[in-house]
């Protein structure tokens, strides 16, 4: 019987491991209604060691299709000039993210956030809103995903000897394999352009690669590592990160 159990127990995380209640970095996962999730990312650096960032996500679900989700992020700058200060509270954000399609293997979502934006050189000052409206469509099955991103944003500052605003646009694609029920590997690049005014610097393209652990349904861990393709690594360095995830 024991072995039944054990048996039947793996048969479920190899066939579900793609499902959309299982925490794995996936993005059309989601909480189960009444399910909590933390994705933490204790540090991310780039390859000149300047700069570290830190990240948490969490979030609840409402429904089983329906999930609100707080984000913030923290960083520490070595460089002789830091833009917020050498530790600083960068952003904090509230999002809700919409599953609208779950049929087959077909899926969608949409999801819309607003972002406080800190400087924390001179004190807590609130420097920036920022809007984000966004979706991610495509196709998951129990070996793979692949979905397209489409992200709006819209930044609006909250000087008051400043009046600037500007839109940008995001698209791109977003791949996950499973190697078994365990191991997972991911791929994304995003194209960042500004619209109207200037959001970025100049214009973005982002790859970021990733290994994943799962070490049950409920949790995982993972490694990543992103670069800017258009630019150089002396203006655009590589940068390295590490996360864990987990549902309960």
């Amino acid at each position: 019987m024991n072995k039944l159990i054990v048996l039947s127990a793996l048969a479920f995380v190899t066939g579900a491991a793609n499902a959309g209640n299982i925490i794995n970095d996936n993005v059309f996962y989601g909480p189960a209604k009444g399910r909590f999730y933390n994705i933490v990312t204790p540090v991310e650096f780039n390859t000149k060691f300047e700069q570290f960032y830190a990240y948490d996500e969490f979030g609840y679900g409402i429904t089983d299709s329906l999930t609100v989700a707080l984000k913030t992020m923290a960083s520490y700058d070595s460089s002789n000039n830091p833009e917020f200060g050498k530790w600083a509270w960068n952003n904090l954000s509230l999002e809700l993210d919409w599953s609208v399609l779950g049929q087959g293997q077909q899926r969608a979502d949409i999801y819309a956030r607003i972002q406080q934006l800190y400087n924390t050189k001179d004190g807590l000052e609130t420097v920036a809103y920022n809007w984000t409206l966004g979706t991610h469509v495509g196709r998951m099955t129990e070996k793979w995903t692949l979905a397209g991103i489409v992200e709006l944003d819209y930044i609006k500052d909250d000087v008051s000897r400043y009046d600037s605003d500007a839109w940008a646009m995001t698209v791109g694609l977003f791949g996950q394999y499973l190697i078994d029920s365990s191991w997972s590997l991911i791929g994304k690049l995003d194209f960042d352009f500004d619209l109207y005014e200037k959001y970025y610097d100049e214009m973005r393209l982002m790859l970021e690669l990733g290994a994943n652990y799962n070490i049950d349904a409920t949790k995982y861990i993972g490694l990543y590592i992103s670069k800017d393709l258009v630019r150089d690594f002396e203006d655009a360095p590589m940068v390295f990160g590490g996360k864990f995830g987990i549902d309960f």
